[in-house]
Order: C-alpha cells, then sequence, then structure tokens
C-alpha cells in the first residue's frame, strides 16, 4: 500500500474511532438516569455523645462516625427545650460482645450482645396502660432476615424497679445486621461502619420525637473482646441519638414523622500496607511487562505484539477476583479506576506495537540513506521514552483519581 494511502487509511481510522467513542460517551450518558434523592434523613441531636468528629481523627479518606446533618447552633438550643419538655425520656445503652462474618456484598456482619433501656415513672404508666412492654415498643431498625431472630430478648421476664423509683430491663440481641455506611469509592483503602440502630415502634402514635427521647448510655456502652473483625483494624466505637425524620406520617396524619434513634457503631478500616500488597503490586508487576514491551528485540514483532495482549487478559482476571468481593455499586472505586489507567496504558502499548512494526516494515523497502537513518533514530528515541513516559503520565493519572474521589464516600 502506497504511503500516502496508509496515512489517509490510518486518519480515516482514527477518527472513526473518535467519532465512536463520542458516540458511545453521548449515548450511555442519555441513557444513566440519575439516582432519586431519599426524603428520609439523620440529624445529630444535641444529647451527649461518644463521637469523633475532629478533622485531625480523621483517616486522609476524609472519613467520619458522624451520620447525617449536624444542628445549627439555634437548632441546637431548640433541641434541648424539646428534650427537657419530653414526656418520656429512656436511657439506652449498647455493649456488642462479638462482631463477625463481615460481608461486603451485600454489605452486612453478625453481631451479638445486650442493650439495656433505664426510664422514670411518665412511660412506665404508658406501658401500663397499652398493656405492653419496652421490647415491644422498641424495635432494631437495621436487621436483617436470617434464620436466628435478632429482636431483642429480655433477660428477666418483668422490668427491675431501682430505689431512685426507675425502672430497667436488660435484653440480649443476635442476628445479621445491615451495613449502611462504608468507603467504598476508596477501595482497597477503605473504612466500614457496623452499626446497631435503636428506635421506637411508634403502633399508635404516642412516641414520636416530641413525646420520646432515647439518651445513650455513654458511661457503660461499648464493645467487647470478641468485637473484632479478622483482617481488619479496629477504629473504636461511637454512639449518639439522631433524629430521625421519616417522609411519611404512616398514615396517622399531621406532619411528617420524626423519632429519636441511637445508633451505636463500631468502625473497622483496612491495613494500608496490606491493601498495598494484596492488590496494587500484582498490578504494578503486570504493568511492568507493558513497560518492557519496546526493550524486546525490534525483529521479533510477534513477541512484542503478545505482550499487550497477555497483559490485558491478566487485567480482566485480577479485577474479576477482586470485584466479586463487592456489591454491584453504581460507580467507580479507586481500584476502578487504577485499572482504568491501566487498560488504557496496555491499549496504547498495543497500539504503537503495530505502529512501530509498520514503520519497520517500511524501512526494509527503504533504500540506505539520511531519510531511514533518521527513522531508526526516532523509533529508538521511542523504544527509551515509553518507560519514562508511561511511569510519569499513569502515576500522575492515579494521584488525579485519588484526589477527586468524593470525601469519606
Amino acid at each position: 500500500m502506497p504511503q500516502r494511502q496508509q496515512r489517509r487509511w490510518n486518519l480515516i481510522a482514527i477518527m472513526s474511532v473518535v467519532v465512536a467513542a463520542i458516540l458511545a460517551i453521548s449515548a450511555i450518558t442519555w441513557i444513566d438516569y440519575p439516582q432519586v434523592p431519599n426524603r428520609d434523613n439523620l440529624r445529630l441531636s444535641s444529647a451527649s455523645r461518644a463521637l469523633i468528629t475532629e478533622a485531625k481523627l480523621l483517616p486522609a479518606s476524609g472519613w467520619s462516625r458522624l451520620q447525617g446533618d449536624v444542628l445549627t447552633p439555634a437548632e441546637q438550643l431548640q433541641d434541648q427545650k424539646d428534650l427537657q419538655q419530653a414526656p418520656y425520656q429512656i436511657q439506652a445503652g449498647i455493649y456488642t460482645t462479638s462482631t463477625s462474618e463481615l460481608d461486603l456484598n451485600v454489605p452486612s456482619y453478625n453481631g451479638n450482645g445486650y442493650v439495656w433501656f433505664r426510664w422514670e415513672e411518665p412511660f412506665q404508666a404508658y406501658l401500663e396502660r397499652t398493656k405492653a412492654t419496652i421490647g415491644q415498643r422498641m424495635v432494631l431498625l437495621n436487621r436483617l432476615i436470617s434464620d436466628s431472630d435478632p429482636s431483642l430478648r429480655a433477660i428477666s421476664d418483668q422490668p427491675q424497679k431501682n430505689p431512685d423509683g426507675s425502672y430497667y430491663q436488660l435484653f440480649s440481641f443476635k442476628g445479621r445486621f445491615y451495613i449502611n455506611k462504608a468507603s467504598f469509592r476508596h477501595y482497597p483503602f477503605m473504612t466500614v461502619s457496623l452499626p446497631l440502630a435503636l428506635e421506637p415502634d411508634d403502633v399508635d402514635g404516642q412516641l414520636d420525637y416530641s413525646q420520646l427521647r432515647l439518651e445513650p448510655d455513654i458511661q457503660n456502652s461499648g464493645m467487647g473482646l470478641y468485637s473484632q473483625i479478622i483482617g481488619w483494624l479496629n477504629h473504636g466505637w461511637s454512639i449518639a441519638e439522631y433524629r430521625h425524620h421519616y417522609a411519611t406520617n404512616f398514615g396517622l396524619g399531621g406532619p411528617e414523622s420524626d423519632y429519636s434513634q441511637v445508633l451505636f457503631e463500631i468502625s473497622f478500616g483496612t491495613s494500608s500496607w496490606a491493601s498495598f500488597w494484596r492488590f496494587l503490586l500484582p498490578l504494578a508487576v503486570v504493568m511492568s511487562m507493558v513497560l518492557l514491551v519496546f526493550k524486546v528485540r525490534s525483529d521479533e514483532q510477534d513477541a512484542r505484539a503478545s505482550i499487550p495482549v497477555t497483559v490485558l487478559l491478566t487485567l480482566v482476571f485480577l479485577q474479576q477476583a477482586y470485584r466479586s468481593q463487592l456489591p454491584d455499586l453504581p460507580f467507580l472505586t479507586f481500584l476502578d479506576e487504577v485499572y482504568v489507567v491501566a487498560y488504557v496504558v496496555t491499549l496504547a502499548a498495543f497500539v504503537l506495537v503495530i505502529w512501530i512494526g509498520r514503520r519497520y516494515e517500511s524501512m526494509e523497502q527503504m533504500p540506505d540513506g539520511p531519510a531511514k537513518q533518521v527513522l531508526l533514530q526516532r523509533l529508538d528515541q521511542l523504544d527509551v521514552i515509553w518507560p519514562m513516559l508511561v511511569v510519569v503520565l499513569g502515576a500522575g493519572a492515579i494521584v488525579v483519581c485519588w484526589l477527586t474521589l468524593p470525601a469519606g464516600g
């Protein structure tokens, strides 16, 4: 094929790829619908809490144990007044004895431990009037259906009356619970929170946020010796009261409902070094083959072309291996973005191998002279520049991927 005709064919091929990419991106953008926002929300109340929110104590990813929004100073003052005026105030404590079987694919975990309540005479009168127990009026909100019922189980049949006139009852819980907060975007450098959400079960419309407030027992709550997950680093626990807003009144009439919720969480994080050795080092070793593709002798074109293909297949298998541990996420994790960079580099290496092979074929047909020497020097320079170019651009792209990740998500 004449050189001018070959250049024209190359230009048409490049333009076709660019047009196809633009059409594909436009089509995906057109059919990709945004997620509908949930009107239910949590807001941190003004009650006492054991909750780390200081910036200096947060991981580099921006992770925080805080869920939902923080009340403004004016809202905190009003919330304190509402707390004092609430007719029912219950102190709730949570102590987990063990956690196990953390599953990121669901995501969920197994947990068991104890929950206790301390309440005054007004709420006891309500229980007696409605012929109910406090165990029937409290629910673990994030429980999942499993073989083991995670509902509260009373240790004693009747509540204990204390000398000061208050009432106390201890419960145990055991089951599988849903995880609603994890930094999947930063995977494999991620943090996950194992929550236990305790909230009143308002069957008669008398236990909303203005009527009943759950106050966390900070001093006695905590986690036991076996509240660990092998392979994860324990970042401690937290407990706080939240105002849970529902975007419904449950058919009871009036405005949308708010309820007091005590949220107990144990935070775990991955080891950065372990994540590097497990996920990034194998990828770096595989990509080093792409760096060295042009170090193969120029007359062994088949060997050069086979390296990017082998690397591509290896990348697919490596990515599928770690993706099987995660749920079907609607976004790319940090590791996904690193693999995208690896795919682009591998494709660029394959295209260059084909292009250089064509140049060597053309050079064989050229007579000896300055033009042939200039082309040979350019090809030799490309062999030298390629590894440095890949390292600089690839590393820069990975840094940009990390910096553009949403904080904490």
